[in-house]
């Protein structure tokens, strides 16, 4: 028995150690986009970088490697990325990284930049890291605290020994959106205590406490037709189309995604992108009209 607990310590210690490893290498290939990006344009960075079977959001999903193989390149574009937080599974075969990007003409000011952030999904294959989803948001500018905070690494991991899977918790959520409590009850069941949650052209928004008092004024109108969900080991991800009714702005549509980590038995929402999609038709302000008084 004893030498059964010292194999089971030992095994884990290995585990560990080697997500410890696949963080380093997940960083280099975020490192190594952004160095391609700087030194051989855009295009080529997301080429080496993107798996095959990649998938992009322009605006809808779309393969990555066929959807940059088609694009001309922009030599005299500068993509700048600055990764603020990055997570990895307790296998180190699935992690992720988010922060902020600008674009800009090369040699002009930088005034005249884009600006955003971005979350890239990371896939060990064969030994090497690939991009296996990349999703990014618009700002007007990049104000918000984390903008120049030095990148920080999520280091909670749970063995999941079980093989518990997050499709459930992940069908629950999407039905509780469509309540009448609304998103926010979604989150305030599912959502961890340090959840991160990016909205285009919104600061982000940090902590349970926030992003469900944040979210209580949308409600999903329709469940998704196609949800694509990847596991492993104790972290997920999720991604799907999404309309919401916003009781500010009348209906917006766009892309979600959410990733799961596996926190004391349970599947909680880490982060979570919401990438809206433009539409031709602007939503409307509701104002509220005073009652006309009988004559």
């Amino acid at each position: 028995m004893k030498g059964l607990i010292i194999s089971i310590v030992t095994l884990l210690f290995c585990s560990v150690a080697f997500a410890q490893s696949d963080m380093r290498l997940m960083l280099e290939a975020e490192k190594a986009f952004q160095q391609t990006a700087a030194n051989k344009g855009i295009k080529t960075a997301f080429l080496d970088s993107l798996a095959d079977d990649s998938i992009i959001f322009h605006p809808e999903a779309v393969n990555g490697k066929e959807y940059w193989s088609k694009r001309e390149d922009s030599p005299d574009m500068t993509l700048v990325r600055i990764p603020t937080y990055s997570d990895i599974s307790y296998n180190g075969v699935l992690g992720y990284t988010m922060g902020n990007w600008r674009q800009y003409p090369k040699g002009k000011s930088e005034s005249l930049a884009q600006f955003g952030q971005y979350v890239t999904v990371w896939e060990k294959r064969n030994g090497k890291f690939y991009a296996s989803l990349d999703i990014d948001i618009n700002h007007d500018k990049l104000p918000f605290s984390e903008t120049d905070r030095v990148m920080r690494t999520n280091k909670t991991q749970e063995a999941n020994i079980r093989g518990w899977s997050p499709a459930d918790a992940s069908m629950n959520f999407l039905r509780m959106s469509m309540g009448d409590d609304r998103l926010g009850a979604a989150y305030k069941k599912f959502s961890a205590d340090d959840v991160r949650l990016l909205i285009e052209r919104e600061p982000p928004i940090l902590g349970k406490k926030r992003v469900v008092s944040e979210m209580k004024r949308y409600m999903s109108i329709e469940f998704p037709k196609k949800v694509a969900l990847f596991q492993a080991a104790d972290m997920a991800y999720t991604w799907n189309a999404c309309q919401y009714a916003n009781s500010n702005e009348g209906v917006e549509k766009g892309n979600c995604l959410h990733v799961w980590k596996l926190r004391d038995k349970k599947w909680l929402i880490v982060l979570g992108v919401f990438a809206r999609v433009e539409s031709e038709t602007k939503p409307t302000l509701k104002v509220r009209q005073k009652a006309r008084k009988s004559k």
